[in-house]
């Protein structure tokens, strides 16, 4: 059995397509207790640039000449394992690959081995890349960051960063249907159309067209009472003065840094946390995995509702895999990125 593979050719000091490669690799028979995947949908997701490093930050990092790994979902067309049979739909973190084989162990994401496994069904309004998509990790930090990782406050004004992509719009869907005013920031002037006029938050700024403290000064008038960061150490020191006695900041990343060796500079007016009693939470999703079903609840009630906007950008093949994670980084990307390895 052949399977399409892409590999890492170097660490890289800057993203780019030509630091990967696909190649073709044979697979063994199965063995007993084994079963033979078929990979039909993969995640890209920003957190895979501290992948490419050799130190992987809080992941072990990509090796170099071997099989990657990242979220996917597959389908069974194998088995010699008495749990699994073909047509069974799988996910895993076997992504960036066409087959692979696993033994069956129970998935648990970043946790287990990449070939560990976990049975999914569709049903409803559910489909096989929603659990990927929709479903799929940068949703769940959405959800677990905001309803578990701290608490909520019952009302005021929630910024969120990197508003229009995947984690940040789910944030301000989340935040809305709890009651807060949603202020969001953006890199361009469509985004923030699209963060009106579709999520329709509260309000939205193009940080490269305003100072994000004067934007944030104009449209918080009450303060901040809940920041979620996704974007820059830039616009968390923005947020810090603003931010109202003995409120948090959910730190669930700064993208910006992932591309440039991943050191935060000094935050140069870090004593408003200390003046203002601010809490700032970071948070591993692994944290929460015990909400899954909770969450999948969630996201359907809200979809069937009519009230959930999940926008995807969807690479054909295996082959686009690498310029599907480049757009994260270079500003083309605008919802989920999702790659269809059927095409």
């Amino acid at each position: 059995m052949k399977a399409a593979q892409i590999h890492l050719l170097r660490r890289p000091k800057q993203l780019s397509e030509d630091v990967f490669e696909l190649v073709t690799v044979n697979l063994p028979p199965l063995e007993d207790g084994e079963v033979l995947v078929r990979n039909r949908f993969m995640s890209v997701d920003p957190y895979m640039r501290r992948s490419m490093d050799e130190s992987g930050a809080d992941l072990d990092p990509w090796p170099i000449g071997g099989p990657l790994d990242g979220p996917a979902v597959g389908e069974v067309v194998e088995s010699r394992h008495p749990g699994f049979r073909p047509g069974d739909i799988v996910e895993s973190m076997a992504g960036w690959q066409s087959h692979f084989i696993s033994d069956g162990t129970r998935l648990e994401p970043y946790l287990s081995p990449n070939t560990a496994i976990i049975r999914r069904v569709p049903q409803g309004s559910l489909g096989v890349r929603d659990f990927v998509g929709v479903l799929g990790i940068a949703s769940q930090t959405a959800y677990y960051g905001l309803h578990h990782a701290i608490t909520p406050p019952d009302h005021g004004t929630i910024v969120v960063s990197s508003a229009a992509g995947t984690v940040g719009s789910m944030v301000c869907q989340f935040a809305r249907a709890a009651g807060l005013r949603v202020v969001a920031s953006a890199g361009s002037d469509e985004k923030v159309r699209w963060l009106k006029e579709v999520l329709h938050v509260d309000a939205a700024f193009n940080y490269k067209r305003e100072a994000i403290g004067d934007a944030l000064a104009r449209l918080c008038p009450d303060g901040i009472d809940l920041v979620f960061e996704n974007a820059s150490p830039e616009h968390f020191s923005a947020c810090l003065p603003l931010m109202n006695y003995g409120t948090t900041v959910a730190l669930a990343g700064f993208v910006s840094v992932y591309d440039s060796g991943g050191k935060v500079p000094n935050i140069e007016n870090f004593e408003h946390v200390l003046d203002s009693f601010l809490t700032i939470r970071s948070f591993a999703v692994t944290d929460y995995a015990e909400h899954y079903d909770l969450f999948v609840q969630r996201v359907n009630a809200l979809r069937e509702r009519g009230e959930l906007v999940f926008k995807e950008q969807v690479f054909h093949g295996l082959a686009a895999a690498p310029r599907a994670l480049c757009s994260l980084f270079d500003g083309s990307s605008h919802g989920k990125v999702l790659v269809d390895l059927e095409t």
